[in-house]
């Protein structure tokens, strides 16, 4: 994850995509025991954008910044 970390703090509003499609928009970045590592992200998504998934930044294969665009990895 080589410029990964800076992105993730700062990916609100991007469009997630997982390999079948998309998941939704990033709502927020969540951490965990380390304050400056985020740990997940909060994406909305959903017919109505009313559902929230909670995506490890582990799955987390590709931040395009100019697209506003994550891709995620297949697991």
């Amino acid at each position: 994850m080589t410029n990964h970390g800076y992105w993730l703090r700062n990916c609100h509003g991007y469009r997630v995509d997982s390999p079948r499609g998309r998941v939704g928009i990033v709502e927020d970045v969540l951490y965990g025991a380390k304050p400056n590592e985020p740990s997940a992200l909060a994406v909305r998504g959903g017919l109505l954008g009313n559902r929230v998934k909670l995506v490890p930044v582990e799955s987390v294969a590709v931040i395009s910044p100019r697209r506003k665009l994550i891709a995620l990895s297949e697991a």
